[in-house]
């Protein structure tokens, strides 16, 4: 994902990316921090913004909804590139060891590439997702 997304940026799109963590909890704040110390003490939502950043970490159990996710935070850019949010009905790239393992993660959905090698098949990802910009047009 990361040599798409400088692939990418170096057509001038503006790219987004959003991980799904399917382990339930995670943590992106460091412990003493202000932001952190908001969050122990209850805060549901906690935010952090500076003149070239913006985080907002949200403590409540809230439904994954990736139209939701991608309209709220990445409206202004051009592609968003999800990983693992396998419920998703969104055009995938399926990343397997055998074809026939593909059929796992695909449910229904519009498959753009099913490829076992990062490198040989890259070239045939970055021109299908290009050629799906494309069509967006």
């Amino acid at each position: 994902m990361e040599e798409l997304i400088k692939e990418l940026k170096i057509r001038d799109l503006r790219v987004g990316a959003l991980k799904y963590h399917k382990h339930g909890d995670f943590e992106i704040d460091i412990e003493g921090k202000d932001t952190w110390k908001y969050a122990l003490a209850g805060a549901n939502t906690v935010a952090i913004s500076s003149s070239v950043k913006f985080a907002v970490i949200k403590n409540d159990k809230i439904p994954v909804d990736i139209d939701e996710i991608c309209e709220k935070y990445f409206g202004d850019l051009d592609v968003v590139l999800a990983d693992g949010f396998t419920q998703s009905d969104k055009p995938r790239i399926i990343v397997v060891e055998r074809e026939e393992d593909a059929i796992i993660f695909e449910r229904g959905c519009r498959v753009i590439s099913v490829t076992d090698e990062k490198i040989r098949g890259f070239n045939i990802i970055l021109n299908k997702v290009l050629e799906l910009l494309n069509r967006a047009d």
